[in-house]
């Protein structure tokens, strides 16, 4: 047996394949450990593995700010600390890091203790953690086809995105049933990430009369952060009831994504491969302000591979244009899930957990 320690916290695109990957290693008789932030989500979406071990250590993302850069510094040097406690007290063999302002800390714990660092980065443009960290890797696993500068051969690896075992195509009708919904609903989920969208919740609400009109329900999750969407009821063109239901919250985002037939979310790249895992269509709208503008590389992957469609926020108002789009093209749609399940082949973490278990015997 091995031992692991995992760094995946600050936002639930770093987390949930963090516990994809503790999963596949538990499985197999690994002992895993979990390192997250003090962010509220992560004790939120950690809470459901009881199971598992989670530390939390202290630290903040970078920002340029004077004041908040030497906070930020501040922090970091705290989470070091804590990290080479946490390594010394579990005798970890290998660390894991899944990128964001949570992994510096097990990074650098890892490099004194001169034990296997991996990398992992899940989106089709490498963050700040990978580039800086890289180069003390053992292994960087990254997206296929991506690339970074690396000065030591055999380092780099590519690999698709974990996705946690409760994550897949749920029964259609159940998944409708639990959230409200009846059998015919026609339901475009609208979700903006862990921490909602403003922008696509406003859409949600301001466009929700004219989609039900065309026979389309909208189930939207906004978000902690965002103010709760009112429930309504609107009656299509032929009389059928039509519902805007709305949550804060959802716990069950398989049943959530297998109940939708099309989705309307931000472009991280968790989310995409759990829609591509429950082959729900998404139409990607970019967050504008995401670090390299990196969810604009992600969506535009997708819609290359034509599995999915990207509109810029600036062009939101033709959102509704496009889901009527492909609720009125059968045959598209069915293309498009064809195109999501081989996005979704890329996703298979067996060889991922080999070499892993391999690190920690070297």
């Amino acid at each position: 047996m091995s031992k692991y320690l995992i760094s995946c916290g600050g936002t639930g695109g770093h987390l949930a394949p963090g516990i994809a990957i503790g999963e596949a290693l538990a499985s197999k008789g690994h002992d895993v450990s979990f390192i997250i932030s003090e962010k509220a989500i992560d004790s939120r979406l950690s809470a459901k593995y009881k199971n598992f071990k989670f530390i939390k250590t202290p630290g903040l993302p970078f920002s340029p700010s004077p004041i908040k850069f030497l906070k930020f510094l501040i922090s970091q040097f705290r989470a070091v600390k804590c990290c080479k406690k946490i390594f010394m007290e579990n005798n970890a063999d290998v660390a894991i890091a899944f990128g964001g302002f949570n992994s510096m800390g097990l990074a650098i714990a890892a490099w004194l203790a001169k034990k296997p660092l991996v990398l992992h980065e899940a989106n089709r443009k490498p963050g700040k953690a990978v580039r800086l960290f890289g180069f003390i890797a053992t292994r960087v696993y990254l997206p296929h086809g991506v690339r970074i500068e690396q000065n030591k051969s055999g380092v780099v690896r590519q690999a698709g995105y974990p996705i946690r075992s409760e994550i897949f195509k749920k029964d259609e009708a159940k998944s409708k049933e639990l959230f409200g919904f009846g059998k015919e609903a026609n339901i475009v989920l609208v979700c903006g990430g862990s921490q909602g969208a403003a922008a696509l919740n406003r859409w949600a609400k301001d466009n929700f009369e004219h989609l039900a009109h065309e026979g389309i329900d909208i189930f939207c999750i906004a978000g902690p952060s965002q103010s709760q969407i009112e429930n309504r009821t609107c009656k299509d063109k032929n009389g059928i009831e039509r519902h805007l239901r709305s949550i804060a919250f959802c716990d069950n985002m398989a049943e959530a994504m297998s109940a939708a037939k099309i989705v309307v979310a931000r472009a991280g790249a968790g989310s995409i491969a759990e829609f591509a895992r429950c082959r729900t269509i998404p139409i990607l709208v970019p967050f504008p302000f995401s670090a390299d503008n990196h969810q604009l590389e992600n969506a535009r992957y997708v819609e290359k591979n034509g599995a999915g469609i990207c509109v810029l926020q600036e062009n939101i108002s033709s959102l509704s244009t496009e889901v009527l789009a492909l609720f009125g093209n059968p045959k598209l749609c069915e293309k498009m899930r064809r195109n999501l399940e081989k996005l979704d082949e890329l996703n298979g973490i067996s060889k991922f957990v080999s070499d892993l278990e391999e690190l920690a015997l070297k």
